[in-house]
């Protein structure tokens, strides 16, 4: 008669009765204490609980003028050489400032040796009317385990992008979308780069409120009926398009990427078709990124 053995009870049983040499013990203790309990997600819970290590004296110290300086050098040089224009930041219209994107800010934040750890703060989620709302917040971490920096990041299903779409199709698209303005968000803060990039007004246009009429009415808020008809202007001229392309090219955008901005900005699809009012307006969002860079 076959008698069944229970394999994983008595590997257990002989298992107990093991113990790890003394080399071993110590090296696995001094492995536990090295790791930061604020790296890891909590074994119970499975969310992330950010734990603040204490601060010594000399690392909680401001920066010298000298050192503050060389950040912000090096920091630019970074931006200038590494990001990609169109890729890790863009022009957006009607903004004075370029916008960094969700690859530019993971990219900041790999140079400075951060890691991003994400934690839902608030969430509704109603699925009787399909309405969802998540609210996220950053936390950036060095290896030692000290949050360097932090960013917040909210998006519903009642924003203008997705008001009109199934709340329940945009679910994971709206915390995503919260994910990333809170990644962005930190990574201008922790990188000091508020004077150089906006939060990503691509995302965020929808939220802003309404011009004071004392300042005057946004472009994008004009009447249709009163604002110039985009079919009556001109082809851009071989002149515009040939300046367009040298800009692209010095601030290193391809094609593909100017494709996809005149797709969504103005239902194009191909640059070389755009009108003389678009020629001017994308010279000068080009020719405005520029200076800023050299100031």
């Amino acid at each position: 008669m076959n008698k069944k053995i229970d394999l994983k009870a008595l590997l257990e049983s002989k298992m107990g009765e093991i113990e790890p040499a003394e080399d071993s013990r110590t090296a696995i203790e001094d492995a536990e204490m090295n790791v930061p309990k604020n790296l890891m997600f909590d074994a119970e819970s499975s969310e992330f609980k950010p734990e603040t290590k204490p601060v010594t004296a000399s690392g909680a110290r401001g920066l010298t003028v000298e050192e503050a300086k060389t950040f912000n050098d090096e920091m630019n040089r970074f931006i200038e050489n590494v990001l990609v224009a169109g890729t890790d930041y863009g022009v957006i219209p009607h903004c004075n400032k370029p916008t960094l994107l969700k690859s530019g800010a993971e990219k900041i934040l790999n140079y400075l040796g951060l890691i991003a750890r994400t934690e839902i703060v608030n969430r509704v989620e109603d699925y009787n009317v399909g309405f969802f709302s998540y609210e996220c917040k950053v936390y950036l971490i060095d290896y030692n385990g000290v949050v360097k920096g932090e960013g917040i990041g909210i998006t519903n299903t009642r924003e203008g992008r997705y008001a009109k779409s199934n709340g329940y199709a945009v679910q994971n698209t709206v915390l995503k979308m919260a994910k990333k303005r809170a990644l962005v968000d930190a990574a201008l803060n922790v990188g000091n780069l508020s004077a150089r990039f906006t939060q990503d007004m691509e995302d965020l246009k929808d939220l802003n409120p309404e011009p004071d009429n004392k300042i005057g009415k946004n472009p994008e808020d004009l009447n249709p009926k009163t604002a110039k008809p985009v079919a009556k202007e001109k082809p851009a001229t071989k002149k515009q398009l040939t300046l367009l392309e040298k800009l692209m090219k010095e601030s290193n955008s391809s094609e593909v990427a100017m494709n996809r901005y005149v797709q969504k900005n103005y239902g194009i699809d191909d640059y070389r078709k755009i009108n003389t009012l678009m020629a001017s307006e994308l010279i000068e969002k080009f020719q405005t990124a520029a200076k800023q860079q050299q100031a």
